[in-house]
């Protein structure tokens, strides 16, 4: 990525809550995700939906493919970018797959609030398209601006039939301001942990599937590595950070041979 690509894509995250890049990961790379998510798909208990695919880099059969993915350098650097920070750890992961015809709408909500064991507010959460996105199946909705001064906003109950069942207030002029995410597969965008965002229930012919990564700065966001439902890996930097319960994974260091964590405490978010 050139400098001033990369200076454009922090200005507009830092000013807008959200940024995307249009340097799609490798076509090879995409069609094994798509292979090992048809597996997991394959593997789902009788009755449970694809959109609730919690830590597959630390539950799935093949767990180790979805941390190396976590870890690849073009997305670890943009992260890095964008957060503007040297140092940056992983902190979990989510499949989000909506099928055909009744995908599952998640109503306008923070990331942020739903993560007790996570202080700070240098998070983003990377949205990996693993197929082609858009308003049609229910593509990613952003309010921008709505991260500025990071507030916290108060989670209230929906009807039931979303996947998250609780939602934020947002008044028309918000919802009117709403800027649809559209990727073709292999694209990402970032959003901050704080803004505003949500989709509709995918009513279309088309799966919609994403893969989101969730980081942080290492240097100002603290994990309560007691409460925190899975390893904590550092991805990027020179160890200034590093403590001690942390798992280091950066370019050179081997994957763990187990993938740990703590899966009864896992949030649906």
């Amino acid at each position: 990525m050139s400098q001033s690509l990369q200076s454009t894509l922090n200005q507009h995250y830092r000013e807008e809550g959200y940024a995307v890049t249009r340097e799609a990961l490798p076509s090879a790379l995409m069609d094994e995700a798509g292979r090992q998510l048809a597996t997991l798909i394959t593997g789902l208990a009788p009755g449970q939906r694809p959109e609730g695919l919690v830590e597959p880099h630390g539950r799935g059969p093949d767990w180790q493919f979805w941390l190396e993915l976590c870890r690849t350098a073009a997305v670890v650097e943009t992260v890095a970018e964008c957060l503007g920070s040297d140092e940056v750890i992983l902190i979990m992961s989510h499949l989000i797959v909506k099928p055909a015809g009744d995908g599952l709408a998640i109503a306008w909500h923070q990331d942020n609030t739903y993560w007790p064991s996570v202080h700070g507010t240098d998070v983003v959460t990377v949205w990996l398209a693993l197929d082609d996105v858009d308003q049609e199946n229910a593509c990613m909705n952003v309010i921008p601006r709505t991260h500025a001064g990071y507030p916290v906003m108060e989670k209230l109950a929906t009807d039931g039939t979303d996947l998250l069942k609780v939602r934020v207030a947002v008044d028309a002029d918000m919802e009117a301001s709403a800027i649809p995410v559209i990727l073709r597969r292999g694209e990402y965008s970032l959003h901050d942990s704080f803004v505003i965002h949500g989709s509709e229930c995918n009513r279309s012919t088309r799966r919609r599937a994403g893969y989101t990564m969730r980081y942080a700065d290492a240097a100002t966001v603290t994990i309560d590595l007691e409460r925190h439902w899975n390893p904590v890996y550092y991805v990027r930097g020179n160890g200034a950070s590093f403590k001690p319960g942390m798992i280091d994974i950066r370019p050179g260091h081997a994957l763990p041979a187990t993938p740990g964590g703590k899966p009864e405490n896992i949030p649906l978010k």
